[in-house]
């Protein structure tokens, strides 16, 4: 193990990803959020269920995103318009996990 330890220095044996112990308090619970709602949320959606502002949710999915711990999934809005959501990426069915340019996983 190195001076600074990173997430691959803990084999995780738990339910939750060893990265969240790296991450701030606020970005676990976003985490949590995503992984225990039963579908794919927006920023706004998760904003409001943590009572958070929407700047702050989107800046914890980005710093989730960045750790690949959450991924974007598409979503179909109003009027049948793809709305961008979020999930965990244990979540994700691989034909809703949306790349970041633009393509799909297949």
């Amino acid at each position: 193990m190195t001076d600074h330890p990173t997430p691959e220095d803990y084999p995780g044996t738990g339910e939750l990803p060893d990265k969240l112990a790296f991450v701030k308090p606020n970005r676990a619970r976003a985490y949590v959020a995503l992984h225990d709602a039963d579908d794919p949320l927006t920023a706004a959606e998760l904003a409001a269920g943590l009572e958070y502002s929407k700047a702050t949710a989107y800046r914890c999915l980005s710093d989730l995103e960045s750790i690949d711990l959450v991924c974007e999934a598409v979503r179909l809005g109003t009027g049948h318009r793809p709305k961008t959501a979020y999930t965990t990426q244990a979540g994700a069915p691989p034909w809703e996990r949306a790349r970041a340019d633009g393509g799909f996983d297949q």
